[in-house]
């Protein structure tokens, strides 16, 4: 890509250190190589200058076939120092390349240096950094982009990878409480029609058929016309017309336990979205074998495999009767020959197995699932309850239609099911590691299901931002759309009646003191449910955009949206379907959809998107008004604010006191906190020893301490925090300071954890005037680590406009307000939900 630069570079490493070697030997790959000399030369002047006019020559072309060089250079046995200069992914994995080089240098003393050169992709570094560990090398990246290097570190493979706490250490494993079932075995006890909630069940003991009587002096049938004084018809689910008896109270009653039906399968759902059944979905066999992909196209996961795995053996297998775990790339690694009994000594050594697996090869997925059939499993037809668990991330190697006939093979005629558990990585990278077979995301997904569906099995579609897809909520999904629609269909019933009968019912469905009674009562219980002051991240997952079901492309784009064209052999052409000239179509995302709404629908979509932004922009300006836009919002009630007064703080200490007294009043003391105050520079001083209430009194008293603080020293972070622990009761620290601390991040951070296991206390931490990136790093990774938020007011005054001009011009004004970047959790959270909205908000006035 930069072969002029890369040149420059060589030329200055032969002018500055090998003119001092005894031999040189130059050689550039591509798909084909070339070398300078057949054999390693003499350095004398003549052949410096000889070796810089070929490397001013060298021309970018094909592949980067490393494989093929080494073949060249590993033969020439005097050599004894091997530079690798690689600008882009090999054609050949870390393993192959490493194994070859192991092999070729046994018995020999032969240094490899290996370089990354202007890598725009971090997979080239990963593979050089592994293979040169492998062999016993040294590594080295260079980019002009200083910012290369930091994203290098964060995106480098296993041990780079930031590891969840306690990652490597045993087991922590939970007995579950009740035995897993899947949604559909918990519907045939839970389901509206087990419940006898069906609206058809409940209507039939006044539903009748209507009657019809032939009459000879009109000399025809004639139907009966006591419905329309006494019932009202209704259409039955088997399609006829039934005559029903309204009666309003006994649907009141029916509509009531309706909403508390959605209300468990709300549960149900957000039970199916936490913890290992995120990833996994629920386990329900005894008998459980798992299939890992460990391909080498996982390389950089392998962080978050091991901790699926981890969740999994701790969370979900403690009950089982047996099991066995079988890994897979290549090669299929089994960690026992057979399964063996699911207890605390096998559970413990399978996680130690599973700490030790690394990614290599591609994805051999027929081998490892005929290993699991035709060993683990050879005795399927004696036994029931029996599961595979496969977790993947890609297509396997072999072709799919192949793999769905083999698999519908095996488990047909006996209780076995095939589980997919599909973890959706971020796409493939031409760049990068490059799979035996690619499809895209979404053909990846249709793949899986048709062979999961194929097994009697499950499919479970994640990724790190949540579920994409899963069988087991899906069916949850749909009876809770079911009693949605038996609750709208008696309000139709109800209102009819009201029309016909031309009075109103509302008191004949509870009496107005009752219903205040029943007011008060519910919002006593939400009171006492939700939290006085949740933060904009809680909003975000209460109120957000998904929760509300305001996701535009999700409640317009179903699968039966897509434009179909069939071929049609007598034309010789694709046609489309019929529906598409009867509903418009739009194209997203590259894909012709159908629109199924009505127009007063999407009114109704456009004005209650605009109700939401306006929440979204309101809690904005609140959150960037008083002691708020310094210091976040104050959650906790037991809490201790610590201020940093080192001398850089100088030229800003006034402006901080007084919003600290602004803080005091404003939250502590309209809360009625508990709280402490502690400054800390070279020296730690604080107000009280303990915990104080937040009184008239001590609130002057508070003031009066905070108005004689004078800035000198260095940042003494670490004491202060030790000194905060101290205090008893404590709920959060609150921590502002405009840099890095004088002692070692790192240590911080450990010393913090150390203290956490005793006694888990959140912090939050505000960046003040601080314009150090690692300084902000840290102070993020402080917060995040204790559970706490992280706050750095910048652009108030721009977010401020941006709020304003928003809620007085519109959302879709022409100069186009938006709120500048907020580094804060809250405020980021909350400007990246406007952002969301607006784009939804103006697709839809487009379809419109």
């Amino acid at each position: 890509r930069d072969i002029n630069s890369l040149t420059f570079f060589i030329k200055c490493l032969i002018d500055e250190q090998l003119c001092y070697k005894k031999q040189l030997y130059f050689l550039s790959f591509g798909t084909e190589i070339s070398s300078l000399w057949e054999n390693p030369t003499n350095v004398n002047v003549r052949i410096l200058d000889e070796a810089r006019q070929w490397v001013q020559e060298l021309q970018p072309s094909g592949g980067c076939n490393l494989l093929k060089a080494l073949k060249k250079v590993l033969t020439m046995r005097e050599l004894n120092s091997l530079v690798l200069i690689v600008g882009s992914c090999p054609d050949q994995s870390s393993e192959i390349l490493s194994d070859y080089i192991q092999q070729c240098t046994v018995g020999r003393k032969l240094l490899i240096h290996t370089i990354t050169y202007e890598c725009s992709n971090h997979v080239p570094p990963a593979v050089l950094k592994n293979l040169a560990e492998v062999v016993g090398g040294r590594y080295h990246c260079y980019s002009s982009k200083s910012e290369v290097g930091l994203e290098f570190t964060k995106l480098m493979p296993a041990s780079f990878l930031p590891k969840p706490p306690k990652h490597e250490e045993p087991l922590v494993i939970q007995m579950p409480s009740f035995l897993a079932k899947t949604s559909a075995a918990w519907l045939k006890t839970n389901g509206l029609k087990a419940k006898k909630l069906s609206l058809y069940q409940v209507l039939a003991p006044n539903a009748f058929s209507p009657v019809e009587e032939f009459v000879p002096i009109l000399q025809k049938t004639v139907s009966s016309t006591l419905h329309e004084k006494a019932m009202m018809q209704f259409e039955w689910h088997d399609g006829t017309v039934k005559n029903v008896h309204v009666d309003p109270p006994i649907l009141y009653d029916y509509q009531k336990q309706l909403d508390r039906m959605v209300r468990t399968y709300e549960r149900r759902i957000d039970w199916l979205s936490i913890a290992s059944r995120r990833i996994w979905g629920t386990v329900c066999e005894r008998r459980v074998v798992i299939l890992v992909d460990i391909s080498v196209t996982n390389s950089l996961y392998i962080i978050h495999i091991q901790h699926s795995l981890r969740l999994l053996l701790e969370e979900q297998m403690s009950n089982k009767d047996f099991f066995n775990i079988i890994a897979f790339g290549s090669d299929i690694k089994s960690w026992k020959p057979e399964m063996v009994p699911s207890n605390p000594e096998n559970l413990q050594s399978a996680w130690r197995w599973v700490l030790s697996l690394q990614c290599k090869g591609s994805r051999n997925f027929m081998s490892a699932l005929r290993r699991a059939v035709e060993v683990d499993l050879k005795d399927k037809d004696k036994h029931v309850s029996q599961g595979l668990y496969l977790l993947t991330t890609g297509v396997p190697d072999q072709e799919m239609h192949a793999v769905s006939t083999y698999v519908a093979d095996v488990c047909g005629g006996c209780d076995l099911q095939l589980h997919v558990c599909l973890f959706s990585v971020n796409g493939f990278d031409p760049n990068g590691i490059i799979p035996s077979r690619y499809a895209s995301p979404n053909e990846t997904a249709s793949t899986f299901r048709e062979i999961a569906h194929a097994a009697n099995g499950r499919f479970h579609w994640f990724g790190e931002t949540g579920i994409y897809e899963s069988d087991d909520i899906s069916i949850i999904v749909s009876e809770m759309e079911k009693a949605v629609n038996y609750s709208q269909k008696c309000a139709l019933l109800v209102e009819s009646l009201k029309q016909r009968s031309g009075t109103q019912l509302v008191n004949q469905f509870i009496p107005e003191e009752d219903l205040k009674m029943l007011l008060k009562k519910e919002r006593t219980r939400a009171q006492k449910l939700l939290p006085p002051k949740p933060t904009a991240l809680t909003l975000a997952r209460m109120y957000s955009i998904k929760k509300l079901k305001l996701d535009l492309p999700r409640i317009m784009f179903g699968p039966n949206c897509v434009h179909q064209k069939k071929m049609v052999e007598s034309l010789h052409k694709k046609v489309s379907a019929k529906y598409c000239t009867i509903f418009p179509s739009v194209e997203i995302n590259g894909i012709v959809k159908h629109l199924q709404f009505q127009p007063k629908e999407l009114e109704d979509y456009v004005e209650q998107m605009e109700r939401v932004l306006r929440c979204y922009i309101r809690r904005i300006q609140w959150l960037l008004s008083g002691s708020r836009r310094l210091f976040g919002t104050i959650l906790e009630t037991k809490v201790c604010i610590l201020i940093d007064t080192s001398g850089s703080m100088d030229p800003y200490l006034q402006q901080v006191t007084k919003e600290l007294t602004s803080l005091i009043w404003e939250q502590l003391r309209k809360n009625n906190a508990r709280f402490n105050l502690l400054k800390f520079a070279e020296d730690i001083d604080t107000w009280q020893e303990f915990l104080v209430e937040a009184t008239d009194e001590t609130c002057h008293d508070a003031v009066q301490w905070v108005s004689k603080f004078q800035a000198h020293g260095n940042t003494c972070v670490l004491k202060a925090l030790q000194k905060a622990f101290c205090f008893q009761d404590l709920e959060a620290l609150y921590v502002l300071t405009d840099g890095k601390p004088d002692t070692s991040c790192s240590l911080i951070l450990k010393e913090v954890e150390k203290i956490r296991k005793k006694q888990t206390i959140k912090i939050h931490t505000i960046s003040f005037n601080c314009s150090d990136r690692r300084a902000n790093e840290f102070l993020k990774k402080l917060a995040s680590q204790t559970g706490g938020r992280y706050h750095r007011c910048i652009g108030d005054m721009d977010g401020q406009l941006a709020a304003h001009r928003m809620l007085t011009e519109g959302f879709d004004d022409d100069d186009d307000p938006v709120f500048p970047f907020f580094e804060g959790d809250d405020l980021k959270k909350l400007a990246q939900e406007v952002a969301k909205a607006r784009s939804f908000l103006m697709q839809a006035k487009s379809f419109r």
